[in-house]
């Protein structure tokens, strides 16, 4: 098991326990049904965005999650055409994911140390516009020069690098502090930021 390959025997020592962060808030946008912008495609728990434990929360973890949203999706998927209410849009701020200039100087070689070095100096507790940018150009250009990925750790690192550049630009397009997001150039929480970033691809 995990706990013997990493030496650990939880029998004859306490299990080691250290802090760590999460700023993770987002996840795929659904409905309070499970309903994804893709017809027939669902999504719930971690991977969902349902939005009901508020900003300082991973999106979509808990019981309720797992108790609630799990149902509503099997019921709407089983019957796709009921009458299930679906929200308005209004009060998110929709925005494509964009192409940013290149990097200018020496730049790390993708990799996953150098993407967690990134998220964690510069998306991590305190968020500063210009960092975010740098940061933003970076995986912009790494996902721009990346080979094709053709095994599990390659496309593990796709996939990072992308998930990364959507904290990255939804970060910079959020110009307040809410929750776990901290900009230092924007201490104070907005009302007008009380909505959703929804990221696109650009067609």
């Amino acid at each position: 098991n995990f706990c013997q390959s990493v030496g650990l025997d939880i029998t004859k020592e306490p299990v080691p326990v250290a802090p760590s962060a999460h700023y993770m808030m987002g996840g795929v946008k659904t409905d309070v049904w499970g309903r994804t912008n893709i017809e027939n495609l669902y999504a719930c728990g971690e991977v969902a965005c349902t939005a009901v434990h508020g900003a300082n929360r991973l999106a979509s973890n808990s019981l309720l999650d797992t108790l609630v949203f799990a149902k509503r999706v099997v019921d709407t998927s089983v019957n796709p055409h009921g009458s299930w209410p679906r929200p308005s849009a209004d009060g998110n701020v929709s925005a494509t994911l964009v192409l940013r200039q290149t990097v200018c100087g020496s730049m790390p070689a993708p990799s996953r140390e150098a993407l967690q070095d990134q998220m964690w100096r510069n998306l991590g507790i305190e968020r500063q516009g210009s960092r975010i940018l740098l940061t933003a150009r970076i995986l912009n250009a790494w996902e721009k020069t990346m080979a094709q990925p053709t095994d599990g750790p390659s496309h593990e690192l796709s996939n990072m690098v992308l998930l990364g550049r959507l904290i990255a630009e939804s970060a910079l397009l959020r110009q307040e502090s809410r929750g776990s997001h901290y900009r230092s150039d924007f201490p104070d929480t907005s009302l007008e930021w009380e909505k959703h970033i929804v990221l696109s691809q650009a067609n």
